[in-house]
């Protein structure tokens, strides 16, 4: 009589662990604020004392990285958090961003950050031309830009930063 009492309070007590398990989702843009990506930087719904726990080395100030899926899976599972990967996904980009920030608003020819044509995070149709020669492709940018500023954007294919002008919204010309 006495074990299974002792069972039935072992099985609740799993189970109560089990069943309060924290849900965690990954947050939409994965963004290092230092030399380590953290918890609380990949999942949304962190509790505190675990959201600062390292989970790799971030990228380089101005670079992305990625991170495999699985890793995220198993550095959860072993946090005790409940995380459900989203269906097809199996790396997952991360951001360090680089360069000082400003603390009063950016402006350029007068206009201030309000007058963006392209936002930082934004997808952005970049062109470069050269004599005989025109190539498009897509990327990330990595600050704000009015029309004729220039700013940084990522190629997301190679990881690699682009010095390019803003054409307009959403669009930018690589510099030669």
């Amino acid at each position: 009589m006495l074990r299974l009492c002792v069972a039935i309070c072992l099985y609740f007590l799993i189970s109560a662990g089990l069943a309060h398990a924290q849900t965690v989702t990954l947050r939409p843009r994965i963004e290092a604020n230092g030399p380590a990506i953290t918890m609380g930087e990949v999942f949304e719904g962190v509790p505190s004392e675990i959201a600062g726990r390292a989970l790799s080395p971030a990228p380089q100030p101005g670079q992305v990285g990625s991170l495999q899926i699985s890793v995220l899976a198993a550095a959860a599972s072993a946090a005790g958090l409940d995380f459900t990967p989203p269906p097809g996904v199996r790396t997952v980009q991360m951001i360090r961003p680089g360069g000082a920030r400003a603390t009063i608003p950016a402006t350029y020819d007068g206009r201030t950050v309000a007058d963006a044509a392209i936002r930082r995070g934004d997808m952005v149709s970049l062109v470069y031309e050269a004599p005989g020669l025109s190539l498009s492709m897509r990327a990330r940018a990595l600050e704000d830009g009015a029309v004729g500023q220039g700013i940084r954007l990522i190629n997301t294919a190679s990881n690699r930063t682009i010095d390019a002008t803003v054409t307009g919204n959403g669009t930018a010309r690589a510099n030669p």
